[in-house]
């Protein structure tokens, strides 16, 4: 008989996860061990079809109890009880030959998290996608001041910016769908730790069960937390981008720098003060982000001082907390992709900012060294005394003067051109800067980044088709194996 306390907090939650996330993880693991402990001959095939038909009448008649029974510590044990009450515990026995609850969980715990993974991969593309649209559709050529430790920097465009955030979130993708390599391996056979004497074909059950290869020590199988941690990694990193990048966009809408305003369908206003737009999505956006990485950073911290052994610390509480944490992270990069597309530059305050600081001040003093003859730190320091003096014309002229020990030959239409933040933009082709020239090749290693991560998805989503159609036909050959006897 087990505490009552232990049972209220630890057996009870871990049931009712197990029904709520892994049911029909578990179902499948059933269906592909005993398919190849029939294969291989280590059960009898008769005993195999009877097996296979319980499990079969379960699915239909079986309704797992509300609560976990009495004198139970699992899912699994309830249903090893009801197959016995079946078709006589003896026989509902050979189901578990050749495996033990420690590669049957952590597979179980692998498909369900690898599903999720998936799931919320297609979702964080989805969301990129937005942003790279954003980025290169129309409107991604109005004009932003960029900042560098909070003070105004340079001039560039809504597509650039937007294209910065989304290449390194496209990188983080790739991260995490390559992480879920991590997770796409079945542990079964591993058994207990050392494996077992029988026969079995563990690579063909891993395949039935639609999971990319084998954990091929069998005590690493049971033991590693990498298929926990690699995920968990990966997408820590991608929600501390949004985090930042949240932060970055609530400095640029307030109104005291007012680079970005937002559509009504995107603010809240106040109940006392009438004049209140608060854009208050880019919040929600930082909270979810936040919470969700601190789901992830639980996952990487967790394994801190756990001894490398089969421990629960890769099991049930923290599996699932981490699977229910990923619907956050979702709902974080729609929130994230909603912002990108409402959200419209203010081109005139970008102006104002960029004159009022002399955030182009930068151009000026490039154009001093390409066409007036000095070095670049003669051209800064003339250029800084002008940006002190808040613009003025006659203090740039008598800074140059002294310290380029020369008149500046440029007329006062040629200064005001040089200084346009538009100017600021188009000469600035390099590869990667906002003038088109440079976007274009930023965008061009954007798109194919994401293609790599789309790819990729599909291919493993294609690879489960095709294995659970594989499955399904070898366990309804073993179904209707003596089907006239």
């Amino acid at each position: 008989m087990f505490s009552p306390v232990y049972v209220k907090r630890v057996l009870g939650p871990c049931y009712d996860n197990w029904k709520r996330l892994y049911a029909d993880d578990a179902l499948a693991v059933h269906q592909a061990h005993l398919t190849c402990l029939v294969e291989r001959g280590i059960v009898e095939a008769t005993t195999g079809t009877s097996i296979a038909r319980a499990i079969v009448a379960m699915e239909s008649d079986f309704a797992w109890p509300q609560s976990i029974p009495e004198g139970v510590e699992d899912l699994y044990f309830v249903f090893e009880r009801e197959l016995g009450n079946r078709i006589g515990e003896e026989s509902a026995a050979y189901l578990h030959t050749a495996r033990s609850r420690n590669d049957m969980d952590t597979t179980v715990f692998r498909l369900a998290l690898k599903r999720s993974l998936q799931t919320l991969a297609h979702e964080v593309l989805g969301a990129i996608r937005t942003a790279q649209r954003r980025a290169a559709g129309p409107g991604s050529e109005k004009l932003m001041v960029l900042y560098t430790h909070g003070q105004p920097a340079n001039v560039s465009t809504l597509g650039h910016y937007l294209a910065a955030v989304a290449a390194d979130l496209a990188e983080g993708l790739e991260e995490l769908v390559a992480s879920i390599g991590a997770v796409d391996r079945s542990t079964m056979g591993a058994c207990a730790i050392t494996g077992s004497g029988f026969d079995l074909d563990r690579v063909r059950v891993g395949a039935l069960l639609g999971l990319d290869s084998i954990v091929t020590n069998t005590y690493q199988a049971i033991s590693s937390s990498h298929w926990l941690t690699r995920p968990a990694c990966a997408l820590e990193a991608m929600l501390c981008d949004l985090v930042r990048v949240s932060a970055d966009l609530f400095h640029k809408a307030s109104c005291e720098v007012g680079l970005l305003d937002f559509p009504d369908a995107l603010v809240q206003s106040s109940s006392i003060m009438p004049q209140k737009r608060n854009p208050v999505i880019i919040e929600h956006l930082r909270i979810q982000a936040g919470m969700a990485m601190g789901s992830c950073a639980t996952i990487r911290e967790l394994f801190r001082a756990a001894p490398y052994q089969d421990v629960n610390e890769v099991a049930d509480a923290p599996v699932s907390a981490f699977i229910d944490s990923l619907g956050t992270a979702a709902s974080a990069f729609a929130l994230f992709a909603e912002t990108v597309a409402g959200m419209e530059p203010n081109e005139a305050r970008a102006r104002e900012i960029a004159l009022r600081f002399g955030v182009t001040t930068t151009e000026l003093a490039d154009e001093m060294v390409r066409r007036a003859g000095v070095g670049f730190r003669t051209a800064h320091r003339a250029c800084a005394a002008y940006a002190r003096s808040g613009g003025d014309l006659a203090e740039l002229r008598a800074s140059f003067q002294s310290i380029a020990g020369r008149e500046l030959p440029f007329s006062d239409a040629q200064i005001a051109a040089i200084l346009d933040p538009a100017h600021f933009v188009e000469v600035r082709r390099l590869a990667g800067g906002p003038a088109p020239e440079g976007m274009a090749v930023a965008l061009a290693g954007l798109a194919e980044s994401l293609d790599r991560s789309q790819s990729a998805l599909q291919a493993m989503d294609e690879a489960g088709q095709r294995a659970k159609a594989e499955l399904s036909a070898a366990w309804n050959a073993l179904l209707d194996a003596g089907r006239d006897d």
